[in-house]
């Protein structure tokens, strides 16, 4: 019954907000083929700067946090303005210098890029995404026929396409849910490594 109420809500809100549903206390858990869990939920918003508002989603696996990401709507696109690190205080947040686009609805295909940087160890990493999303089949996800958003992503990470590392994913986005799959193959030093995480259970806000 709240799952049927949660899918009905969407049509108030905006057309992104239906496949990427950011209520406080709204809770993901995925599981990969190995039969890890990975939790997700979505936290109160906080102020990220500059009057801007934005929802960590929190994760967690086996126990431990993984710290959060910080998302927020914009128009058509959903985007990740940042993260803070497991055991850090929202205060600490690490904020990207552009916001990354993660999911854009439209009424046919979108496209969409975003060059950024990775910080590590030995400096910033280049990193470029190439996405895009389109209207996917109808699923029956926990018992109910939802629509779904279909997006495909490439990022290379590294200037050299010859010594870089290059991601392929494809996500699914179920209405009034979320993401409910996701699989992706990381390609480095010539070898390919494949995983993919779905949705197990779906706990929207209380009350």
């Amino acid at each position: 019954m709240i799952l049927t109420a949660m899918i009905a809500a969407v049509a108030l809100t905006s057309p992104v907000e239906d496949y990427f549903p950011l209520a406080e206390g709204t809770k993901w858990t995925y599981q990969d083929e190995n039969g890890l869990q990975l939790i997700q939920q979505a936290g109160k918003q906080i102020d990220i700067g500059k009057g801007k508002m934005a929802t960590p989603v929190s994760q967690s696996a086996s126990g431990q946090s993984l710290g959060s990401n910080l998302y927020a709507i914009d128009g058509d696109t959903a985007f990740l303005y940042g993260m803070i690190d497991p055991g850090k205080a929202q205060k600490d947040m690490n904020l990207l210098r552009e916001p990354e686009p993660v999911l854009k609805v439209a009424e046919g295909k979108a496209e969409w890029q975003y060059i950024g940087e990775l910080a590590t160890g030995a400096g910033p990493v280049l990193v470029q995404i190439h996405s895009d999303s389109n209207k996917g089949p109808k699923r029956k996800i926990f018992d109910h026929e939802v629509e779904t958003i279909v997006v495909h992503a490439f990022t290379r990470y590294g200037n050299d396409p010859k010594v870089g590392v290059e991601v392929r994913q494809d996500m699914i986005y179920a209405k009034g849910i979320g993401m409910v799959e996701t699989t992706e193959a990381t390609k480095a030093q010539g070898k390919t490594v494949k995983k993919m995480l779905k949705l197990v259970k779906f706990e929207p806000p209380q009350g």
